[in-house]
């Protein structure tokens, strides 16, 4: 499935219409910020129709989707509700214990993890989790960066895991990052603001996706993953390109961004290549 390109434009055509509807009908200003959950809304019809993909979430594959869904309700309550940021934070990292919880125990309440490993995965999770978001709130105020950082981790956690002969985990990443792509073309257009729905929804959907493939069973190159994580810093990078007046400058740097983070995400790629068993 993820051989082709053309069933990936359900959630890319899903997700630029969903946006379009929302900036048009909520307006320039908090229209920008709820179209954030137009990427959900683009993988959820990815997820039905094209992945064929499983509701009950019954491995750390299937929770991906309740992870995006769930992260984007938090988002756009944040969004919709002026709260002071220590509550912000608050339910942001109830939000990704739960996430972080429901993988390594099998369920949003069970069982804690019966051994080391289980632990030290808990806690590199948490880690992970906490340091991508956090990030991504930095980016979120520098225009389309934060949308371009978590477009090229789907990318990298596809190619990633279509090198380690992961294919659903693959087919899912790519529908993700078509969603994100449909946002992208609209927030390139539109200079629509990144808002928290992107940041917990598209975020969360991107880990919850690289935490399946760093479980226990997984092909994926655990190697490969690491230097994915260089992608959320690649703005320094661009921000150093001559990209010429501030006009221009603006319409090129998500090009260059893309540019600079196809870097770690193409050796990865050959990582994962490399390292993928016969």
């Amino acid at each position: 499935m993820a051989g082709t390109l053309l069933p990936y434009f359900i959630p890319f055509g899903v997700a630029l219409a969903a946006a379009g509807a929302l900036r048009l009908v909520a307006g320039p200003d908090k229209g920008a910020r709820y179209a954030g959950i137009s990427v959900v809304i683009g993988f959820a019809a990815a997820w039905n129709w094209l992945l064929l993909a499983p509701w009950v979430p019954f491995d750390a594959l299937s929770r991906v989707i309740h992870i995006a869904i769930g992260g984007s309700i938090a988002g756009l309550a944040l969004d919709l509700i002026t709260l002071r940021r220590s509550w912000a934070i608050v339910i942001a990292a109830v939000f990704v214990l739960g996430c972080v919880w429901a993988t390594i125990s099998g369920a949003l309440i069970g069982a804690p993890p019966d051994d080391t490993a289980g632990w030290l995965r808990f806690g590199l999770y948490l880690f992970v989790w906490l340091g991508l978001l956090a990030r991504l709130d930095v980016l979120k105020r520098e225009g389309p960066a934060a949308l371009v950082t978590v477009f090229m981790l789907a990318i990298g956690l596809g190619l990633v895991a279509q090198m380690s002969g992961e294919g659903a985990v693959g087919a899912a990443a790519y529908a993700l990052a078509a969603a994100f792509a449909g946002l992208l073309a609209l927030s390139w257009i539109l200079s629509l603001a990144v808002g928290n729905g992107i940041v917990l929804g598209g975020g969360g959907a991107v880990l919850g996706l690289a935490m399946a493939m760093a479980e226990p069973g997984s092909k994926a190159s655990v190697i490969a993953l690491i230097f994915l994580l260089l992608v959320p810093f690649a703005d320094g990078t661009a921000k150093r390109l001559p990209l010429g007046p501030a006009a221009v400058r603006s319409a090129l740097y998500p090009l260059a961004l893309i540019g600079v983070s196809a870097l770690p995400v193409s050796l990865a790629g050959v990582i994962a290549f490399l390292l993928a068993g016969p």
